[in-house]
């Protein structure tokens, strides 16, 4: 990989929605004279929020997986496939799993969280060896169609393992998709918490109410140990499972945690108001609570980094409208107190994040 040292280079770490739409800023304004070189281990955006959908059936990958060579090139950046394997913000540089020594004049960070297996084997043993990670998506995404096939085979009992809502998500897809035609059976395996006792009252009782029509077995407990056959829970039950799938908390990858950057008490890169670290101000990161335009800004941000100009605010994400597939053209949606469920919510879900991703594909 060659970089030219006279022109100004930007790195863009990672392949999410907010790169997706500095991308596509670049792809309509011009790069304006720098360098641009864009990491990431697979050359394919996944939305992820239509995942849901696609193991329910719901979409073909196609629909969700999108190959980013057409919208790399438009943008006029490079493009590395590889995994980073450190960084050094004091010498603005990330080392890659390529080989190569990659140096930035300005840094951007958008990449998709990670399970830390070794640790989730430590608290659950024969984890790494027999679940099913949600994390990498692209893995998931390639795994999933081979449960579904075994599904076809013979009756399975899968448990889901989580207790956040992306877990009852998952939990109502694998229940909708997988029943058919031998009545395999789902478990959620809730943790010790009230089940979605983060989430909205009217969205609680909807979703627990699809759960039971869909016949998942709700349980305040968690997994100890599996061995392929079973899995033994806190409880001192076991609980017979063919196929158990971890929606494990994600962190960020150890590279970024162990760069240097100032890190808040939860363990996450401290960002001011225009996405910037506190401590190295040439090094900017798009965090989970970014709203979903948050790229516009972020893109304008990095120019201004490598030219000069005035900074903008980049807003966090506070929606108050939730949607929530359910599988089988049904969705959920809450407004504060107010909610409703059906396959016209599912629609208007279905035609926003069709328009939205055609968006972000076509500069």
């Amino acid at each position: 990989m060659t970089v030219n040292p006279s022109r100004k280079h930007l790195v863009l770490l990672g392949a999410g929605r907010a790169h997706m739409q500095v991308l596509n800023s670049l792809a309509k304004q011009g790069t304006g004279g720098m360098d641009v070189t864009l990491v990431a281990p697979h050359p394919y955006y996944i939305e992820s929020s239509m995942l849901p959908a696609y193991m329910s059936g719901d979409y073909m990958l196609e629909d969700i997986r999108i190959a980013l060579d057409q919208l790399v090139e438009a943008s006029g950046v490079g493009f590395a496939p590889a995994h980073v394997l450190a960084l050094d913000p004091a010498n603005r540089r990330v080392q890659l799993s390529s080989g190569d020594a990659l140096p930035y004049d300005v840094l951007s960070i958008d990449v998709e969280p990670i399970i830390d297996r070794d640790q989730l084997e430590a608290q659950v043993p024969g984890a790494r060896q027999n679940a099913l990670f949600t994390h990498p998506q692209e893995a998931f995404v390639q795994l999933w169609p081979q449960l579904q096939a075994l599904a076809r085979e013979r009756a399975l009992q899968v448990a889901v393992m989580g207790h956040g809502l992306p877990a009852a998500e998952l939990a109502l897809a694998a229940a909708h998709t997988l029943a058919a035609p031998h009545g395999s059976r789902v478990t959620l395996l809730a943790g010790q918490a009230q089940l979605l006792d983060d989430q909205p009252p009217a969205l609680q009782r909807r979703l627990l109410a699809r759960l039971k029509n869909l016949g998942v077995t709700v349980l305040q407990d968690h997994c100890t140990q599996m061995d392929g056959r079973a899995l033994q829970l806190a409880s001192g039950a076991s609980l017979v499972c063919d196929a158990p799938l971890m929606v494990a908390d994600a962190s960020l990858p150890t590279w970024l945690l162990q760069s240097g950057l100032d890190l808040n008490e939860a363990g996450i890169p401290v960002l001011n108001e225009r996405l910037q670290s506190d401590s190295h101000r040439q090094v900017f990161m798009a965090p989970a609570n970014a709203s979903s335009e948050a790229g516009v800004a972020l893109e304008a941000n990095l120019r201004t980094a490598i030219h000069g100009g005035a900074f903008r605010k980049v807003p966090v994400e506070s929606p108050r409208l939730k949607v929530v597939p359910c599988g089988n053209g049904h969705a959920i949606a809450v407004w504060g107190p107010l909610s409703l469920e059906g396959r016209e919510v599912w629609s208007w879900k279905d035609r926003r994040d069709r328009r939205l991703l055609q968006a972000l594909f076509a500069p």
